[in-house]
């Protein structure tokens, strides 16, 4: 019989380690009764930090050293050589659009034409995104499907979406698209096309300023943004922005705004600090699964699609207030820190390796095209935290890859 996919709307969630190949018990899954609620499974352990004080401080260093490097940059990282790749790539498959109508040669050469890839390294400039965004691989949001009669593809994963952008999030900017509209830049983890209206140019002072400043991080979901001259955005949980004051229960934090001749313009806004708190956070397991009960339910998005999180990105996001940078694909984040290979090993082996080794609410678990956060041990099992989109089942359990 042949493998199939079940392709269902799911999201964060619990779920028994994946990589270990369970059986399930006749006509259920596994894990589909696991307790989904994030702090059930941190409150067997102690509410103490993971991180020594100093470990933190020189995380956070690491973390700023990393989020501000666009700026300091000099020149697009691989802009031509990556549009080339991308252009080369799907002109060759066989692609789709939001209507389910195949694209035309013509629709990829247009976008390849508006890309301008010569022009690459023209501008080399600082800025920074004023608003939740997208990296898009061409400049354009009209989505790329591979054909939705193959098994797990279709919608949500438009292959043009790379990366969802916070705002506040430093950009190098290396061109701009033929029509102006679109700007190729550069964020600390990723590339892609940006509109032109969602970002703004600054200059050294400006940089160095808020490179000094210490940052807040946003701890509440969907946080509304605002002072008395209006309203600008709002920010998830993984937003960071330069920290001017505390004061009882409240942070202020200075706000991007792109100002009429496309040059930054700051706002001071003030928030409660039960939604923006100086980072780093208490890297307590505790801490962490109280952070991510908001993330519980939220649906998957491909490469941010929609400004939901795929697995990266929910990893990413996470950990980031806790003073943790992590890269923005699952490869990458699983070749951070210290790795230890489970290749080789039986399912038991690597269950108890997990065991024994991981550190609940710390502890990264990958495998191809995947990543999830250890969560310790329920009925005997090791349990992970993950974003997903969907599951593969195998009839009559043929292959080996049953869940």
């Amino acid at each position: 019989m042949r493998k199939k996919f079940i392709r269902l709307s799911l999201h964060v969630a619990f779920a028994i380690l994946l990589l270990l190949s369970f059986s399930p018990p006749s006509g259920a899954l596994v894990g589909l009764d696991i307790p989904q609620i994030p702090l059930y499974h941190a409150v067997s352990k102690p509410d103490e930090p993971i991180f020594s004080v100093p470990r933190q401080r020189e995380l956070v260093v690491e973390l700023k050293m990393r989020f501000f490097s666009p700026w300091k940059q000099t020149a697009p990282r691989d802009a031509s050589a990556v549009l080339h790749w991308v252009f080369d790539t799907w002109s060759k498959r066989e692609i789709y659009g939001e209507n389910l109508q195949r694209r035309s040669p013509e629709w990829i050469e247009e976008q390849r034409r508006e890309a301008g890839i010569e022009f690459a390294g023209e501008l080399n400039r600082r800025a920074v995104s004023v608003r939740p965004t997208s990296l898009r691989l061409m400049p354009t949001d009209r989505p790329v499907f591979l054909s939705p009669d193959l098994p797990g593809e279709g919608y949500p994963f438009d292959y043009l979406q790379n990366s969802f952008v916070h705002s506040g999030e430093p950009l190098f900017l290396s061109h701009l698209s033929r029509d102006g509209l679109w700007g190729w830049c550069d964020t600390s983890y990723a590339s892609g096309w940006i509109p032109l209206s969602d970002l703004a140019f600054l200059d050294e002072k400006t940089a160095e300023r808020w490179m000094a400043l210490p940052l807040g991080a946003v701890i509440r979901e969907d946080i509304l943004l605002r002072n008395d001259r209006g309203s600008f955005f709002r920010a998830k949980i993984g937003t960071l922005m330069p920290l001017i004051g505390t004061g009882i229960g409240f942070s202020r934090v200075i706000v991007p705004v792109r100002g009429e001749d496309g040059i930054i313009k700051e706002e001071t806004v003030s928030v409660s600090s039960e939604a923006v708190a100086p980072l780093p956070l208490s890297a307590t397991p505790w801490a962490i699964a109280s952070l991510a009960e908001q993330f519980t339910g939220e649906p998957y998005g491909w490469g941010g699609y929609l400004g939901n999180r795929d697995c990266s990105a929910a990893m990413r996001d996470l950990l980031l207030p806790f003073g943790l940078w992590l890269p923005r694909n699952s490869r990458a984040q699983m070749e951070t820190g210290r790795s230890l290979s489970l290749e080789g090993l039986s399912p038991e082996e690597k269950k108890e390796r997990i065991k024994d080794l991981g550190i609940p609410f710390m502890t990264l678990l990958g495998m191809p095209g995947h990543v999830m956060l250890y969560a310790g041990i329920w009925r005997g099992e090791p349990v992970v935290l993950h974003n997903f989109w969907g599951i593969r089942t195998e009839i009559e359990r043929k292959g080996g890859g049953a869940m």
